[in-house]
């Protein structure tokens, strides 16, 4: 009985094993088959990804160009053709360049340090387009690289998303060079001469540009970093702003009367006279300049000269006209500033903007100044250190206003009675000029207030652009209960005027003889593309 129980416990034993190394074969086939199939999957995503980061580059460079998208369905169909073909083929070469470049630990450094490069290049594209709605270009490029750290911060929430875009791009590209690397790219002649395309190329564009013809080429020097030509152009415009310092100008100043003993001319940032109760806005943003409407002359229909600070103030604060303003950078030196020192008026600059090298040029040549951190309200203390001097003084007060983020403008403590940001840093704006006017109420001093541009409404954005509802600002004169009658004209200017005017204005309240012809009659007007137009030809 045992032997038959343990013969017949062995069989199904046998038969179990036997059953288990079917098994085991059957999965040990499945999975050799499922093994080959991610193999092949694997080298066609490689390709799929070097694919897509083709076409990503070329948007960010159509993203910047947009102008040769519409040649796309224009006349121009071919030349728009060419430079997709030229900044494919120059890409392409840039890949197979790193990716020879990686086959050497030392020379991978280079070839990671190029892709940084690249891929910020990309970050500038998807940024302009992402939060601006348009195209990189000259201005954009002096912005940022007179942007300070604080400023830059102040802005970064804005930049979530493209610098998602950023690290997606910078990770496909090193991933995609991997891959050249590895199973593609040689170390002989034919991957050698593609490699050196990228850098050979520009060159040819370059002569064909400035010798032969400018077709096809349009505004761009062509390169694989295809902001360069931009961030070269801004540098050159930095260095000749910075050479004014250098410059000082001898005014033919004709005094014909006493002038005002504080002249004040306080600069305002990014705001929007469409929002200001006192421009007839729906919400009550500007309580206390409402209440001081009598004793001020309020321009109506004022313009700001250019769409950012860099370009807007350089041109308010001096004589040089938006035609010349990128040629003959020499002429800022012929500015508010300096000729306030030449007029018998001790010179002061208050601000609570950090520097920037543009406007800065023009701020150092102050005999006093001063720039302070925290909310607006902070400068009101040195004005009353200030205006304690018995002396004929011109001042200078550069606020932050509602500069982006308006959120960051307004203390925490701040009540906005359920405003938005950007109308709560208007009235926290409106407060700070409560405190200056009660501070210079009774004494003999004038504050011109103007903001050095506006913003459009796209959505829920506020835009710096080229348009005439970005150039539409607050400006308006008030007067301490001790200006002379003479110089006190109150009411409102219906008539369209460029804040440029603020330099004529200014020499009157010192007494000066002003110039009878100003650079405001034309209305010209100094794009982001550092351009000179006419004011009526900007979109709405």
């Amino acid at each position: 009985m045992i032997s038959k129980n343990y013969y017949l416990i062995l069989i199904l034993f046998l038969q179990h094993r036997f059953d288990v190394q079917q098994i085991a074969k059957k999965r040990k086939t499945i999975f050799k088959i499922d093994l080959n199939r991610p193999q092949i999957n694997t080298n066609m995503l490689k390709k799929i990804i070097i694919i897509l980061l083709i076409i990503l580059y070329l948007t960010g460079f159509l993203l910047s160009f947009p102008y040769i998208f519409d040649n796309l369905f224009g006349a121009e169909k071919l030349d728009s053709i060419r430079n997709f073909f030229e900044y494919g083929t120059m890409f392409c070469s840039f890949l197979v360049f790193n990716a020879l470049l990686f086959k050497n630990k030392y020379t991978s450094v280079i070839a990671i340090i190029l892709c940084l490069l690249l891929s910020l290049n990309f970050l500038i594209s998807a940024s302009c387009y992402l939060i601006y709605h348009s195209g990189f270009n000259v201005g954009m490029a002096i912005s940022i690289l007179e942007s300070n750290p604080d400023e830059a911060m102040s802005m970064s929430y804005m930049f979530i998303l493209p610098g998602i875009l950023f690290f997606i791009f910078l990770g496909m590209l090193l991933y995609s060079v991997n891959y050249l690397k590895k199973d593609v790219v040689k170390f002989d002649a034919k991957f050698i001469i593609i490699a050196l395309l990228w850098l050979i190329l520009p060159f040819g564009y370059h002569l064909k540009h400035t010798y032969i013809s400018n077709k096809g080429g349009g505004k761009m020097i062509k390169n694989v970093y295809y902001h360069l030509s931009d961030f070269n152009t801004a540098l050159n415009i930095q260095r000749d702003i910075n050479a004014i310092k250098k410059n000082i100008p001898v005014f033919n100043i004709k005094k014909i009367q006493p002038g005002i003993e504080n002249v004040i001319l306080i600069i305002g940032e990014s705001e929007r006279k469409q929002n200001m109760s006192l421009y007839g806005y729906n919400k009550r943003t500007t309580p206390y300049t409402d209440e001081q409407a009598g004793n001020m002359m309020i321009f109506d229909n004022a313009v700001s000269p250019a769409g950012i600070t860099n370009l807007s103030v350089p041109l308010i604060l001096s004589s040089i006209h938006p035609d010349e303003f990128r040629y003959h950078y020499e002429k800022l030196s012929y500015n508010i500033i300096n000729l306030a020192n030449q007029s018998g008026y001790n010179s002061f600059w208050l601000s609570t903007q950090a520097s920037a090298k543009g406007i800065t040029a023009i701020a150092s040549m102050s005999k006093n100044k001063k720039w302070i951190n925290g909310f607006d309200e902070v400068i009101v203390p040195e004005l009353k250190n200030v205006i304690q001097k018995k002396e004929n003084k011109f001042i200078v007060l550069h606020i932050m206003g509602s500069h982006p983020n308006p959120c960051n403008r307004i203390p925490p403590n701040w009540n906005s009675e359920g405003m938005d940001c950007y109308d709560s840093s208007i009235k926290y704006t409106d407060s700070v000029f409560k405190n200056i006017f009660s501070t210079l109420k009774n004494t003999n001093s004038v504050v011109i207030y103007a903001s050095d541009h506006g913003l459009k409404i796209q959505g829920d954005k506020l835009l710096h652009v080229d348009s005439k509802e970005s150039t539409q600002v607050p400006f308006f004169v008030w007067y301490g209960d001790k200006v002379p009658a003479n110089y006190r004209i109150t009411g409102r200017e219906s008539k369209q005027t460029q804040t440029t005017y603020i330099y004529p204005l200014i020499m009157k309240y010192m007494g000066l003889e002003a110039p009878q012809h100003y650079k405001n009659e034309g209305n010209k007007y100094l794009n982001l593309e550092m351009k000179s137009m006419e004011y009526d030809k900007l979109p709405e």
